[in-house]
């Protein structure tokens, strides 16, 4: 074998090598096995054989070759889809940029008919705008944006600009005299007694929160079971004193059920109350001396003999 022959073979190996990387970076498998479509555009500036073709942004084939056909205008570009993609009979070729460095591409739209294209069949061919039709709106936008600053600035051309400034400067200017004439002193001072007194107010209030830490501390230890027991024992009893009070058992609950003790102590009080008023009309009859005759005292009423 020839040095010259080995140097062949390794330029076609270093070729083929190289092809197939540039085409595997850009997504395409040379490998897989592919259907073969066709297009025409009237115009393929850009586009170049081993251009991506794309669906729903993954490339999905390759640009394979182009044939002119100029009784027509139009050229013919070839497509290397991979079988898998289904390719439907309304299926839709795009031709548009692919990038800001003026590369194109084929944006695949496989459509929605049922039926599928067979290899070799063309496809419908469409062509997106160009880079500036697509930035179109953008530098209507940008040229609004424009003649807008630039009446901002007209305006602010017509405007005594010297003299706002100037009227700024002697408002700050008068606005710090102002501020340099107050005495800040008595405004210090006023400052400090406030802040004492808070501190005062916030020493008292620790205070009476220790205080109340304290009290909840005395409420948690008290036994609430004994205190409730206590209070339910005071409550028996003083239901057994009220039941007793009812009955006509004892001095009380005869006093409050039976109505001759009533009367004897009505009958009782009202004859004090005679002997009372006998005293006080008739003092003497309680004053003669012991051992007189059993009569009957001139101040009582005879009635009743």
């Amino acid at each position: 074998m020839s040095k010259e022959f080995k140097i062949g073979l390794l330029t076609i190996v270093a070729g083929a090598l190289l092809y197939y990387g540039f085409n595997f970076l850009r997504g395409t498998n040379l490998f897989s096995p592919t259907n073969t479509y066709y297009i025409t555009y009237p115009n393929v500036t850009g586009l170049n054989v081993s251009n991506p073709v794309y669906f729903s942004g993954l490339p999905v084939g390759r640009v394979s070759g182009f044939k002119l056909e100029q009784e027509k205008a139009r050229i013919v570009v070839s497509l290397d889809i991979d079988e898998e993609v289904f390719v439907g009979e309304d299926a839709t070729a795009t031709l548009a940029n692919d990038g800001l460095l003026g590369g194109k591409a084929i944006l695949l739209d496989v459509g929605e008919s049922q039926t599928r294209l067979l290899p070799g069949d063309t496809l419908n061919s469409e062509i997106a705008g160009d880079l500036f039709e697509q930035f179109e709106p953008v530098a209507d936008n940008l040229n609004s944006t424009i003649t807008k600053i630039n009446t901002l600035l007209d305006q602010l051309n017509e405007t005594d600009l010297k003299g706002v400034v100037d009227t700024l400067k002697y408002s700050i200017g008068s606005i710090t005299r102002k501020i340099n004439r107050i005495d800040v002193q008595p405004l210090m001072a006023n400052l400090e007694d406030v802040t004492e007194s808070f501190n005062d107010r916030s020493k008292q209030l620790d205070t009476l929160l220790r205080s109340s830490n304290v009290l909840m501390d005395s409420l948690k230890s008290i036994e609430y079971n004994t205190l409730v027991q206590n209070l339910n024992t005071t409550i028996e009893g003083i239901n057994d004193l009220m039941a007793n009070l009812k009955s006509d058992q004892g001095t009380i609950g005869k006093l409050m059920t039976n109505d001759s003790i009533y009367n004897n102590l009505n009958k009782l009080l009202v004859d004090l109350d005679e002997l009372a008023i006998h005293f006080n009309n008739y003092p003497r009859d309680f004053m003669k001396p012991l051992g007189r005759k059993n009569k009957k005292l001139k101040g009582v009423s005879q009635e009743g003999n």
